[in-house]
């Protein structure tokens, strides 16, 4: 990748705000952010296994999916194994270019007494549990290309103790490297949960040693809106690197719905613009990965449930963006560039606007918003060609004079150019 120079970069920073800067002068945030090419996943797509959902996915810039592989799906009865729907969705997705992450879940209706699934692995089944995960990882090595164990164990979605789940993550952990040395192996999942972060169920994870053997930790940060989900991820990350995992969390999922009773329920037309902040400002803080939740609104759904209004898209039969124009910008233009933060309120640009500046082979792109109630005009000289002003919501885009004036709110501008031939 090519980089700026520290000279270039001060006097692209003072050429951002105009006349009021001197490059000698300019902050810039101290360390710039390199952003993987293959940073944006979703959710639970590809579900269809059409040819047009798969090419709708790469029209957005999808690098990964995420798929809950189900132990009662994989051994309905004990010790019979049904591989084929998995399959058919992994060939489908790997041969679109688009890489899975599967996350190993959950309890199996013949390890009850009952018959009822509980959402926890008694200690003596944990074996197995321990089977379907070497099972299927041996099955899928090479074809997966990383792993999660579990799902929002601090949340709804485990119901034993804090230490039966440490012993299942270590003893799944281990199955899989049993069987496969190379795959990405994750653990975590968390959730911030009903009272906030759950510091001390997070360090048992890792101070049990079932994260030993993980390359990464997954975190869901959910919250109201994109400020409080950076700064949910940012005291999440403080905690994990105690461990030195600060740069090792992938956001495996996040996400705002437009419906239901969900507290971080958001009216539909604010989706575009939380979608940009949201995935700005965790690629520039350092996320490896951000999978967003989810691609689709179900077609036919209750009114009631937000679970069913946190789709990109309003259903798998219309196609029609709430947000995945927002997503399919940050994906085509952010991904793979190197990226600097302006700090605000230097060199005469106003505390309330965020300035984000990113470089990548052939051209590069500039976003910023205003946090204020009240308009902000910026003066931009732009470098390069082909200098261009999308629309977040609607995905159009015009061309601007590399000089102009550009007035900013909070719906976040998104600007783009070419690299100059020389």
């Amino acid at each position: 990748m090519k980089h700026f120079s520290t000279t270039a970069i001060l006097l692209i920073a003072a050429l951002l705000i105009g006349s009021c800067a001197s490059s000698s002068s300019m902050s810039i945030s101290p360390a710039n952010r390199d952003i993987p090419g293959d940073f944006s996943g979703i959710v639970h797509a590809g579900d269809s296994r059409t040819k047009k959902e798969l090419d709708y996915l790469n029209h957005l810039g999808t690098s990964w999916v995420l798929h809950t592989f189900y132990w009662g799906n994989i051994e309905p009865e004990q010790g019979e194994w049904d591989f084929i729907v998995y399959d058919d969705l992994v060939n489908k997705l790997k041969a679109s270019g688009i890489k899975v992450l599967g996350v190993l879940a959950y309890d199996n209706w013949w390890i009850h007494d009952d018959k009822e699934g509980r959402r926890y692995i008694p200690p003596h089944r944990l074996a197995d549990f321990n089977a379907f995960v070497k099972k299927t990882a041996e099955h899928f090595r090479g074809r997966v290309d990383a792993w999660c164990i579990w799902n929002e164990p601090n949340f709804i979605f485990w119901n034993g103790t804090d230490e039966e789940f440490f012993a299942l993550a270590r003893e799944a952990a281990n199955a899989i490297r049993e069987v496969d040395s190379e795959v990405i192996l994750l653990g975590g999942a968390f959730n911030r949960g009903v009272l906030g972060l759950p510091e001390k169920f997070i360090r048992g994870l890792f101070e049990s040693g079932a994260m030993d053997k993980a390359d990464a930790v997954a975190f869901h940060p959910y919250e109201l809106n994109p400020a409080r989900t950076i700064l949910l991820y940012q005291q999440f990350k403080k905690i994990v690197d105690d461990y030195g995992f600060a740069d090792k969390i992938w956001i495996t999922e996040v996400g705002y719905p437009t419906g239901g009773w969900y507290p971080t329920k958001i009216r539909e037309k604010k989706l575009p613009e939380y979608v940009i902040k949201t995935w700005v400002l965790l690629a520039a803080n350092g996320s490896n990965k951000l999978f967003w939740y989810q691609l689709f609104d179900p077609h036919r759904r209750s009114r009631s449930n937000s679970e069913n209004f946190f789709g990109l898209t309003r259903s798998n039969r219309e196609y029609t963006s709430k947000g995945a124009q927002a997503f399919r910008l940050c994906a085509k233009y952010l991904q793979g560039s190197n990226c600097y933060a302006w700090e605000p309120g230097k060199n005469g640009l106003a505390d309330s606007v965020r300035v984000f500046w990113f470089e990548r082979k052939g051209g590069g792109a500039l976003v910023m918003w205003n946090e204020s109630s009240f308009s902000k005009q910026v003066s931009l000289k732009l470098p390069g060609t082909g200098h261009t002003k999308h629309d977040i919501v609607s995905g159009s885009a015009i061309p601007i004079q590399p000089e102009i004036n550009i007035k900013t709110d909070k719906l976040p501008v998104f600007i783009t150019w070419q690299e100059e031939n020389k």
